[in-house]
């Protein structure tokens, strides 16, 4: 490697720096070190310190290029999960319904540590997110599935629905559909 006199160096085997202030042969600089002593090494003890720019590529559409591979294989991945979480709810309803299945495994990752009181909290902001998109989408009607358990998450749509919506007709789902863990919520208003 070839060195000239105030080149930034690096030594192989040993932490710091220098910057070559003599050529004094063929394969010997002097340096003065990063404590600002001098000293004398052999060419083959350096290593050349390279800018950040040195290893950047030049072509910046090939940047492009590997940024964007990047994202589309994050994006494609964040699809495939996406589908296959909600793969089950293909099978059910019509275009005039949508499903949602609000069983705390198919909204969140883990909740493992989480209490009961943290996890109807989920279920009940996805039940709101889902049921105010569906009235702006005008949908005509809707089938939550709450599972039967202790019948907690069920009360508090349905007491969620008296309260904020009582025109909203809601009743049990088809249990050949769903079983017996479902509600079906008609959202066109009854005429006052």
């Amino acid at each position: 490697m070839i060195f000239n006199v105030g080149d930034k160096v690096r030594f192989l085997n040993s932490d710091g720096y220098g910057i070559i202030t003599k050529i004094l042969g063929s394969n010997t600089v002097e340096l003065e070190n990063n404590f600002g002593f001098q000293e004398e090494y052999e060419i083959s003890e350096l290593v050349s310190e390279r800018k950040q720019e040195d290893y950047q590529t030049e072509n910046l559409s090939f940047d492009y290029q590997i940024k964007s591979k990047i994202n589309a294989e994050k994006n494609s991945k964040k699809n495939l999960d996406l589908k296959r979480k909600f793969k089950h709810l293909e099978k059910y309803g019509s275009k005039e319904r949508v499903v949602i299945d609000l069983h705390i495994e198919n909204l969140i990752d883990t909740h493992n540590g989480m209490s009961n009181s943290e996890i109807l909290k989920i279920q009940m902001t996805h039940f709101k997110l889902f049921l105010n998109k569906s009235i702006d989408k005008k949908q005509r009607k809707i089938v939550v599935i709450h599972g039967v358990g202790e019948g907690i998450l069920r009360h508090e749509i349905r007491k969620e629905l008296d309260i904020y919506h009582p025109y909203f007709e809601y009743y049990d789902a088809s249990y050949d559909e769903f079983g017996y863990g479902a509600t079906e919520i008609r959202l066109e208003s009854k005429p006052i």
